[in-house]
């Protein structure tokens, strides 16, 4: 007879086990592997095809080129930049306009009117900056101190005399820049004093007499005083769009303390010169 065979469930069955010393060597290394991979495939799968294809060709050189680039322009015009390269000089030129009168003892010459002129202002500026809110400027500008006079004789009826003076003098401020505001936008409060040298000029003179005019050009005598300086102060804004440029207008005053002709016996002449100027300025900073 034979014996009759009973089949056992799976779960008991005489199944070779696969929990052996080699067994789990083996399915750690597959563990490790696969870590591996996994780490590894998603920098592979983010490089160009050049890289995976083993080719490194002149293609991907300028792609890097590029990218380098641009992440080097984003990083110099971001705040951080700014920080680390705070801009300890500036230099740049000025340019603008001048009004200039003068304040004047006429004596007895009562008759005679002395009105205000316009000219130009340039020359360079150059900036120091010592602390966050404090710069020393020093500036070499071309500055025309223009006026007139006009007179009528008292006792010609029908004379009159009107003359325009042009005046060209080379000017060194020296100020204080107090700077307020933005890490963009800043005021600033002018402070100093300058020095000044008459370089050039010419009277242009027309009188008038009876309907008779006449016009004579005159220079300047050795009785005019040469040398200018007194005090100077003003105010400003400026606006930096990048981080090595600075655009900038200004208003500056020149209070004169130096007579323009020099001291004479019979009657002294005080002629002060008052100026002030406009500009625009552009500066490069590094």
């Amino acid at each position: 007879m034979h014996k009759q065979f009973k089949r056992q469930p799976f779960f008991i069955m005489n199944r070779p086990s696969i929990i052996g010393q080699n067994n789990v060597s083996r399915f750690l290394m597959l563990c490790i592997v696969a870590l591996c991979l996994a780490d590894a495939l998603p920098a592979y799968c983010q490089q160009p095809n050049e890289i995976r294809s083993g080719r490194r060709g002149i293609t991907y050189a300028k792609e890097r080129r590029s990218r380098r680039g641009s992440e080097y322009r984003s990083h110099r015009y971001s705040a951080i930049d700014r920080s680390a390269h705070p801009g300890i000089w500036t230099l740049g030129a000025v340019v603008g306009a001048s009004y200039n009168w003068q304040t004047r003892d006429a004596g007895y010459a009562y008759d005679m009117t002395f009105n205000g002129g316009w000219g130009a202002n340039a020359g360079l500026t150059a900036t120091y900056k010592a602390l966050d809110w404090l710069s020393v400027r020093a500036d070499l500008v071309f500055t025309q101190k223009n006026y007139s006079m006009q007179r009528m004789h008292p006792e010609l009826i029908g004379s009159n005399i009107h003359s325009d003076y042009m005046c060209h003098y080379l000017q060194l401020p020296v100020m204080a820049d107090w700077t307020f505001g933005s890490e963009d936008v800043k005021s600033h409060i002018y402070t100093g004093a300058y020095a000044a040298t008459w370089m050039g000029g010419n009277v242009n003179r027309k009188t008038v007499f009876q309907n008779d005019e006449k016009r004579t050009q005159y220079t300047f005598t050795p009785e005019d005083n040469r040398i200018d300086g007194g005090l100077v102060g003003g105010v400003g804004v400026s606006w930096d769009p990048v981080p090595y440029l600075r655009i900038g207008a200004e208003a500056l005053f020149y209070y004169s303390m130096s007579n323009t002709v020099k001291k004479q016996a019979v009657m002294n002449d005080t002629r002060y010169n008052n100026t002030v100027v406009i500009g625009i300025s552009t500066k490069y900073i590094f």
